[in-house]
């Protein structure tokens, strides 16, 4: 059996957002410390890094000792180490390698070239790795487009940092490309979030970021441990040793009546959501949250309008870990008969009920098709291309109008009931 400890996209030298930073045990090198003790302690064939372990924007020195000390440290435990870079660390590897031995630890693709490496692992196994590294901080061609890799008797790993079916600019890689080489096992850096893709001829891993770095990086994060038996099966296991996590909570506050019975099932719910959260994940010392309130109230105005007061007064602590409440979001609905205002023929509300309960059925309302263009245009300007964010899909664009078509009703059928 070959067993393998797969990470990458660790960012060391970058500190997560929205957490304390006065507690040494939420950065990243701490995690990255951990990952290695389960290397050690699991005694694996070797560690594979798929890119951007370390920063190159932020704290440079502090990255780059942080992964020289624990590879020396797997390499004094005979684990060998092989790595590729990616577009922020494709400084710090070269550097990297040609301060420390290179008995244990294996740079690929240098200068952007194709190259391999065949480890014995202990159950006396061939591994060939090939792999590939960013040459500089940007890449427009896919990899694949230069890599002639013949057919082996040894089982093959194939390591780059790309994004697989992305737009370009960062080593883009097509599904076709990664299945038409003799690869039996892909392991992909650049994207942060963890994902086993199964449908290949070969399974293609990204183990995402080792510690969330971001409120867009939600649900568990942490290492992979890679099994291969003798019939050259893959298992794929997610070690979340991570000890922040981000998540979006729905709250519902259906039929509230007072801001009070609000905050009390704000209160509750998240309480629940994390005793059960911790309980499968003990290791989570922070859960940064975003609230998003839903359901049928008769204080979706005032919630509108106002907010919470405090969001600030639901941090909390739970089974030892720390809660903190980053953003709310109101996605409440007022306590309405949709059909029966629609059944108002020559009047605002009338109209705009119809339509409410139009959108409800369709992804092609005419109400959609400004929200389209505007998202176009905004998304398609000089300053947010340089960002590589994608327009809002259909589902989204419906989902901001509804929630805005619904707040234009209430006020208007208050100003209704006003002048009745």
């Amino acid at each position: 059996m070959i067993k393998l400890l797969c990470l990458g996209d660790a960012h060391l030298g970058r500190y997560p957002t929205r957490v304390p930073t006065d507690n040494p045990s939420l950065s990243v090198r701490a995690i990255w410390k951990q990952a290695v003790v389960k290397a050690i302690d699991n005694n694996v064939d070797a560690v594979i890094l798929t890119g951007d372990m370390a920063d190159n924007n932020n704290s440079y020195f502090e990255a780059y000792g942080a992964l020289r000390s624990e590879i020396s440290r797997l390499n004094q435990c005979n684990i060998p180490v092989v790595a590729v870079a990616g577009n922020h660390d494709h400084e710090v590897f070269p550097q990297l390698v040609d301060s420390m031995p290179d008995d244990h630890f294996t740079f690929l693709g240098r200068d952007g070239i194709w190259e391999e490496k065949v480890l014995k692992t202990r159950s006396g196994r061939s591994l060939r790795c090939v792999g590939w590294s960013f040459p500089d901080s940007h890449y427009e061609r896919s990899p694949l487009d230069i890599l002639s890799l013949p057919q082996s008797e040894y089982f093959t790993v194939g390591v780059v940092h790309g994004d697989l079916e992305g737009p370009g600019g960062y080593a883009p890689l097509a599904r076709r490309d990664l299945d038409a080489q003799p690869v039996d096992l892909w392991l992909l850096g650049h994207v942060h979030a963890p994902k086993l893709h199964e449908d290949h001829s070969a399974p293609v891993l990204y183990p995402g970021s080792l510690q969330p770095l971001d409120p867009g990086e939600s649900g568990p994060h942490g290492p992979w441990m890679i099994t291969v038996d003798d019939r050259n099966q893959v298992q794929a296991e997610q070690l979340p040793l991570a000890s922040i996590r981000y998540e979006k909570i729905v709250i519902d506050v259906s039929g509230r009546r007072q801001i009070g019975d609000v905050n009390i099932s704000v209160a509750e719910q998240l309480e629940e959501f994390v005793t059960e959260l911790t309980k499968h994940h003990p290791q989570l010392q922070h859960l940064s949250c975003r609230l998003v309130l839903e359901g049928q109230t008769r204080l979706h105005r005032t919630l509108s309008a106002e907010q919470l007061a405090n969001a600030d007064a639901y941090d909390t602590q739970v089974q030892g870990c720390s809660v903190t409440i980053d953003k709310v979001s109101i996605n409440t609905a007022p306590i309405r008969d949709l059909q029966e205002i629609a059944q108002l023929k020559n009047d605002p509300p009338g109209m705009l009920a119809r339509w409410l309960l139009e959108l409800e059925n369709t992804d092609d309302h005419p109400l959609l098709r400004p929200a389209r263009e505007a998202a176009a245009a905004v998304y398609g300007s000089a300053g947010f291309k340089g960002l590589g964010e994608r327009e809002p899909d259909t589902e989204t664009l419906s989902r901001l109008v509804t929630q805005q078509a619904t707040l234009l009703l209430d006020e208007l059928l208050a100003q209704k009931e006003d002048h009745e």
